[in-house]
């Protein structure tokens, strides 16, 4: 069976790679939104939207792998930074704070679909404004839910982390392969 990732994410592709799945790469077309409600079902829902986007332009037996990653802070959304400014407010807002993070993966192959999403809260260390500039000069936040990556010099920003640590990067990868295994996907 085909598997396409519905992502040009390049953390979700090296999370992948690391379980030795062979994917192709298909980015959705899906314009991202924010819906109102539980933050879970609103990244799943949104992952959905990716992977029958997808699917839907796409032939053969198949199945394509959505999702959508947020950060949440004080019940609002941080998503990608528009610019420079608002990524360092957006981390030194997160600055010496607790923060979730929430992915939503979605599944859809021939005969059917499957969803969930993982929650993940993160304690950030006091940020000195110098660490903030340096990592917002590097154009590194630009392309990240709240303005930062835990892969990179983003990880001494996290003092502690409660729950998936491949959740924050964008996928929560434990229970994607459990998913695959369970269905003869992962060999």
């Amino acid at each position: 069976m085909r598997i396409i990732l519905a992502s040009s994410s390049p953390r979700r592709v090296e999370i992948l790679k690391k379980i030795g799945l062979n994917f192709d790469v298909i980015p959705s077309r899906v314009i991202e939104h924010l819906e109102k409600g539980d933050f879970g079902e609103m990244v799943e829902n949104l992952a959905m939207e990716k992977a029958k986007e997808v699917f839907n332009r796409t032939f053969d037996e198949r199945l394509v792998i959505g999702a959508d990653t947020v950060v949440v802070f004080n019940d609002e959304v941080l998503g990608k930074p528009r610019d420079f400014e608002e990524a360092e407010r957006f981390l030194k807002r997160l600055s010496g704070k607790t923060h979730e993070v929430y992915t939503g993966v979605a599944f859809v192959w021939n005969s059917g679909e499957y969803s969930f999403h993982e929650k993940t809260v993160v304690k950030f260390r006091n940020l000195p404004d110098e660490l903030v500039k340096k990592y917002v000069s590097s154009g590194s936040p630009m392309d990240k839910a709240g303005g930062y990556g835990i892969q990179d010099l983003g990880s001494v920003f996290v003092e502690k982390v409660d729950g998936d640590f491949y959740n924050v990067m964008g996928l929560p990868i434990g229970k994607v392969w459990e998913f695959l295994y369970k269905k003869g996907w992962w060999k």
